[in-house]
Formats: C-alpha cells, structure tokens, sequence
C-alpha cells in the first residue's frame, strides 16, 4: 500500500499529463489503497473472530 501510494504522489507531481485522469487520478489511486486496506485488515479480522 504504501508503494503504490507513494508511486502515485510521485507520478501526480512529475507527470500529471501522463495519467489517464491527469491529477485527478489521485482520487482513484487513494481510492484503490482504501479499498486493498478495508479487504486486508477490516474484513480480514471479522473473519478471524467469526472462525
């Protein structure tokens, strides 16, 4: 998470006319690292306690 993160930080600084949205793109890569964070450890440890 923290990789794609900070590639997407690096790439709306340095190359925003290369992104598919422009900077708008970073909304959907925090998006994406909210989403792997939630199915990780969110509904990962409700599993565990359901077991």
């Amino acid at each position: 998470m923290t990789v794609v993160a900070t590639m997407n930080v690096i790439e709306f600084i340095v190359v925003p006319d290369l992104l598919l949205w422009n900077r708008l793109n970073i909304v959907f890569a925090f998006m994406f690292v909210g989403l792997v964070y939630y199915n990780e450890f969110v509904l990962n440890k409700k599993l565990q306690t359901n077991v």
